[in-house]
C-alpha cells in the first residue's frame, strides 16, 4: 500500500489521471496501472471514473483519509526531529486575515528574527476559508484568527480578547445629541473605554442610517447582522467589501457606518472622519485565537512565536 499511496493522492489532488501523471513525471498508463493495482489490493473502486473531473468513491475517501493520517503522522515525525535542533535553524509558516499580516504580525516577526535568527518566518494573508484550507493542507504552521471555529478538524489556542465598536462618519446627522457616546481615539487606545463609566450607544438610533459591511464569509458579517438585529432593524448596506482598510477608508469618506475592531483605530490618521461609539452587546467583543491542526506535532518554533506573543501583550 504504501509505495501507491503518493500516486492515489496525486489523483485525489489534481482529479485528473493527465494531470496527476505530469505531477508525478510518469506517464499516464503508468500512473493508471499504479492505481488499479491499489484498487485490487483492497478489493474496491477508490476513483469514480464516470464523472468529470473523476471523484472518490465512498471507500476511496475512507482510503485518502487513511493516507492524511500517514501523513501527518510522518510530519510530526519529522517536526519532532528538526525540534532537536533547538531553534537554530528550520522555517515557521504563518496565516493571518489582512488586519493581522499589516498590524500584527510584522513586528511579532521582527522580534521573533531576533531571537532566533535561523528560523525563516514565511507569512500568508487570506480569508477564513483560505486560512481553514491551509492548516488542513500543512502548509501553514500558526493562523491568527478571530472567525476560525474550534472543532474536529482545528483546534484554538487563545491569544487574547477583542471589542467591536461602531464607526459613524462625522457629517451623518444622526451623531447630533450623541456626544455623551461618542468615545475619544485616546481612550480607546488605552482601552479607557471599556470602564463602566462609559455607556453604551443606544444601536436602535442608527436604523436609517446606511452601512458599510463586510462581505459574507468574514466573521464581521454574521457578527454585526445580529447585532443590528437584536437591536430591532436590519442593517442598510451599501456597499460590501473584504478587506478591513478599504472598508475604514470607505466610512472615513462618508459613504456608510461600519463595525470594526477597536485595535484598528490607531492604525488610522489623526485627520479621521469618523466618530466612534461603544456597544453593549455581547457579540461586541470575541477572542483572538492562534488556530492549528488537530493532532499536528506543534514545533518549538511555533510554541516560541506563541510566548512572544503573550509575553507582548501582557507587559
Amino acid at each position: 500500500m504504501l509505495e501507491k499511496i503518493e500516486y492515489v493522492y496525486a489523483v485525489y489532488q489534481e482529479r485528473s489521471f493527465s494531470k496527476a501523471a505530469k505531477k508525478m513525471f510518469i506517464s499516464q498508463p503508468a500512473l493508471s496501472k499504479m492505481i488499479r493495482k491499489a484498487e485490487q489490493d483492497i478489493g474496491v473502486p477508490i476513483f469514480d471514473r464516470s464523472t468529470i473531473p473523476i471523484t472518490l468513491t465512498p471507500e476511496g475517501k475512507k482510503y485518502i483519509e487513511a493516507i492524511k493520517a500517514i501523513y501527518q503522522i510522518e510530519n510530526n515525525v519529522l517536526r519532532y526531529f528538526k525540534d532537536l535542533k533547538e531553534l537554530k535553524t528550520g522555517t515557521l509558516s504563518l496565516g493571518g486575515s489582512s488586519y493581522f499580516c499589516s498590524f500584527v504580525f510584522p513586528d511579532l516577526i521582527s522580534r521573533f528574527n531576533d531571537l532566533y535568527p535561523g528560523i525563516q518566518c514565511d507569512l500568508t494573508e487570506g480569508n477564513v476559508q483560505e486560512l481553514r484550507k491551509g492548516l488542513l493542507d500543512g502548509r501553514f504552521d500558526l493562523v491568527l484568527e478571530t472567525g476560525l471555529q474550534e472543532d474536529r478538524d482545528i483546534k484554538n489556542i487563545y491569544y487574547r480578547t477583542e471589542r467591536i465598536i461602531l464607526a459613524v462618519p462625522k457629517n451623518y446627522s444622526v451623531n447630533a445629541g450623541l456626544e455623551k457616546y461618542q468615545i475619544l481615539r485616546e481612550s480607546i487606545n488605552s482601552q479607557a473605554f471599556l470602564g463602566l463609566s462609559v455607556p453604551a450607544v443606544p444601536l436602535e438610533l442608527f436604523r436609517d442610517t446606511p452601512f458599510v459591511k463586510m462581505k459574507p464569509g468574514n466573521d464581521m458579517f454574521g457578527r454585526s447582522t445580529q447585532i443590528c438585529l437584536d437591536a430591532g432593524f436590519a442593517m442598510k448596506v451599501k456597499i460590501y467589501v473584504d478587506q478591513v482598510m478599504t472598508s475604514l477608508n470607505i466610512a472615513s469618506a462618508g459613504m456608510g457606518a461600519l463595525f470594526i475592531r477597536a485595535d484598528i483605530v490607531q492604525c488610522l490618521s489623526q485627520s479621521d472622519n469618523l466618530y466612534f461609539y461603544k456597544l453593549g452587546h455581547p457579540l461586541a467583543v470575541r477572542e483572538i485565537n492562534w488556530a492549528v491542526k488537530k493532532g499536528s506535532y506543534l514545533s518549538k518554533a511555533a510554541r516560541a512565536f506563541i510566548e512572544l506573543a503573550n509575553f507582548s501583550i501582557n507587559r
